[in-house]
């Protein structure tokens, strides 16, 4: 499937600027943490918490820490985590996310919305409902925590469609979540823009053929 360019926008566009951009434009593809949702620090405060508690010692800074979790779907991230010194060799990846998880949700009881997401992003997102254009949420995230997050921004009826890494048969950077989202839309990557941030999501966008657009609002 034939790549598209990668543009860069550090602020967030206005439909019109993305009509003027894609005058085909059918389909808007997020993903989430670190794009749609200014999350992944509170993903990183998460695991060393839990790693404090359970006496674990990660051989990275908390900075190190984060440039590792970046993009990464949890099972992929539990391969590096087993190897830190302190973690219970009977732990499994739904252990450890399982754990995670239940750490980050306690996070966001905390957190005000306000603090994670921008109001120029409901702005677009309202715009792009009126303008009826396909709107999906993509994302590695596990479906528990997608959810809680829409529900604390009120977003959780904006999304025509929702895949989470709970849905996914392959996750970033492999393409697949982004060719099955545009199948399900039946869309053309022609006719779809996907705003990412993380290295291996925009691997995944570019080669999924739409138009891949990073995100710098965060």
């Amino acid at each position: 499937m034939k790549e598209q360019n990668q543009t860069v926008h550090k602020l967030v566009p206005s439909l019109k600027a993305l009509k003027t951009d894609y005058p085909d434009l059918k389909t808007v593809l997020f993903d989430m943490d670190g794009t749609l949702f200014n999350t992944e620090k509170y993903h990183v405060k998460a695991l060393l918490q839990m790693a404090n508690e359970l006496n674990l010692k990660p051989p990275y800074t908390p900075q190190e820490v984060y440039e590792l979790m970046v993009g990464k779907a949890d099972h992929l991230l539990f391969e590096i985590i087993k190897n830190w010194p302190g973690v219970p060799s009977t732990w499994t990846p739904e252990i450890f996310i399982q754990n995670k998880n239940q750490k980050l949700l306690e996070i966001f009881q905390f957190v005000s919305p306000e603090e994670y997401f921008l109001r120029d992003l409901k702005h677009l997102i309202n715009d792009i409902q009126v303008n009826n254009i396909q709107l999906g949420l993509v994302t590695s995230s596990e479906k528990i925590i997608t959810l809680e997050l829409l529900k604390q921004t009120q977003l959780e009826k904006d999304f025509n469609y929702i895949l989470t890494r709970d849905d996914s048969l392959k996750v970033k950077p492999d393409p697949w979540p982004y060719i099955h989202t545009m199948t399900h839309f039946k869309t053309e990557p022609s006719h779809t823009i996907i705003f990412e941030d993380s290295k291996v999501g925009l691997e995944a966008a570019r080669n999924s053929g739409a138009h891949a657009i990073k995100a710098e609002w965060y």
